[in-house]
């Protein structure tokens, strides 16, 4: 686990010092503010991914809402963020639709407080001789996967589109490569990730190689959500709106100032990992819209009633059982954090 890093602006400095002045005239008491530690778990390593959270903790946001900010990696030999959570590691994790229903399933009483993709960033890669760009492209393709439950998402795909389930699903890495190598007719992707790997080889999205979010292809299921105990939420609730405030600012600061997040990552948050500086930019680039709310929209915030449409046909089709949205989601503290921003 690594710890953040506490910056004093030279605002916070100043007005310390004012404080420090009014210290001898008022009772200590009159300062005294609760902090409230909360852990995050992330789902994948220290990149410019999570790059609201950095720049939350790198300006101060946390820090002025009283918020001890703490966080644990993830990766392929991490603990599952969910399991974090149960164990109470963590206070807020990211995590993903069928997980959390599955968790949900176990008895562990988790509540959504929000969305980081505006957009799922999970996506197909395919090759322009064979492009994935609609449901019936699908249909009698090899598609390469990382993980076996992917076929959840295909069959979803095909069956909400009236098709038959008719493909194959190929055990894959994580590098895009088996696709050059006729391996498979498409790969399942971050639509923020393995396109990166493709364009630093030479290739061009839209003329050799193009990318198709599963949300194009019908399969809207929000991605990245965060959740955390209703048990801490209903202890800690402004501690929790104040945790959502940094957040969003964070994001605000990092999507205004995109240069920002990747520096801070290679340069501190993700130093040990021998990040490529061009790499965390394009990354930052490319995750840009799919964060970004539309005009009127608000950062991290989503309409509920896609849970009870098509996040609960996906979850049907995965044979999952969704529970009451009352007691899954609770927007309540982000909304309260938007409308003090």
């Amino acid at each position: 686990m690594k710890r953040n890093i506490v910056h004093l602006s030279r605002r916070s400095v100043l007005a310390g010092g004012a404080a420090g002045l009014l210290a001898g005239v008022l009772p200590k008491a009159v300062f005294a503010q609760e902090t409230t530690k909360i852990t995050t778990a992330f789902g994948w390593i220290s990149n410019v991914e999570y790059g609201g959270f950095w720049t939350a903790l790198e300006q101060g946001y946390f820090a002025e809402e009283n918020i001890e900010a703490d966080y644990i990696t993830g990766g392929p030999q991490a603990p599952d963020t969910l399991v974090s959570l149960a164990a109470d590691r963590s206070q807020v994790s990211g995590a993903n639709w069928l997980p959390i229903l599955d968790a949900a399933a176990k008895g562990n009483d988790f509540v959504i407080l929000g969305a980081q993709w505006q957009k799922s960033p999970s996506a197909l890669i395919s090759l322009a001789a064979k492009p994935v760009q609609k449901p019936e492209d699908l249909v009698g393709m090899k598609i390469l996967a990382q993980n076996a439950s992917d076929r959840v998402i295909i069959d979803s795909v095909l069956g909400k589109a009236g098709l038959p389930l008719d493909y194959e699903i190929v055990p894959t890495g994580f590098s895009p490569e088996p696709l050059l190598a006729g391996d498979g007719d498409a790969y399942f992707a971050f639509a923020t990730n393995q396109p990166i790997t493709l364009e630093q080889m030479g290739l061009k999205q839209g003329e050799d190689f193009y990318v198709t979010l599963f949300e194009d292809l019908g399969y809207n299921v929000k991605q990245g959500l965060y959740v955390a105990k209703r048990s801490f939420l209903d202890e800690h609730r402004d501690a929790v709106v104040g945790y959502l405030r940094a957040l969003v600012k964070g994001w605000r600061y990092a999507i205004d100032n995109p240069a920002y997040a990747p520096q801070i990552v290679v340069d501190t948050y993700g130093a040990d990992l021998g990040l490529d500086p061009d790499q965390q930019k394009r990354q930052m680039e490319l995750q840009i819209p799919l964060i970004e709310p539309e005009d009127g929209q608000s950062l991290l915030m989503f309409d509920p009633a896609i849970i009870e449409g098509d996040m609960t046909d996906a979850a049907k089709a995965a044979d999952r059982t969704v529970p009451p949205l009352d007691k899954l989601v609770d927007l309540g503290p982000l909304k309260d954090a938007l409308a003090s921003l």
